[in-house]
């Protein structure tokens, strides 16, 4: 079934995003387009290039950079479960209205309150 994101224009005059690359806005919106229902989504980085940079031959050594950039501003958070990448926005709930919202089919941030972030997206 087909999401429909949407982007506040008021994103564009926060300082946090607008102390990140125009490329790393651009993940942050593709982000936004990736994340389920709860704002998570699986953060293999086949998973996020082939989705929002399929036709960039040059994103796949620049999107460590690119993420390392959202993480630094607070805008993801990724973290391990089970060894895999997962990764959230944060404030999900605050920017986006969900409409016949269905659970994540993904695990949670915080299982038991811990949390492992890994050093790199897919690492």
């Amino acid at each position: 079934m087909a999401r429909i994101r949407t982007v506040k224009p008021e994103m564009w005059a926060d300082e946090r995003v607008g102390r990140i690359s125009r490329d790393a806005r651009v993940l942050f919106v593709g982000l936004i387009t990736l994340a389920d229902d709860e704002g998570r989504f699986r953060a293999l980085p086949s998973v996020i290039l082939g989705h929002i940079f399929p036709y960039d031959n040059d994103a796949a050594r620049k999107l460590t950079g690119w993420v390392d950039e959202l993480l630094s501003q607070g805008l993801v958070e990724v973290y391990s479960h089970d060894d895999m990448p997962y990764g959230v926005i944060p404030k999900w709930l605050k920017h986006q209205k969900i409409s016949h919202s269905r659970p994540s089919i993904l695990p949670s941030p915080s299982v038991n309150g811990n949390r492992t972030l890994p050093k790199k997206v897919g690492k």
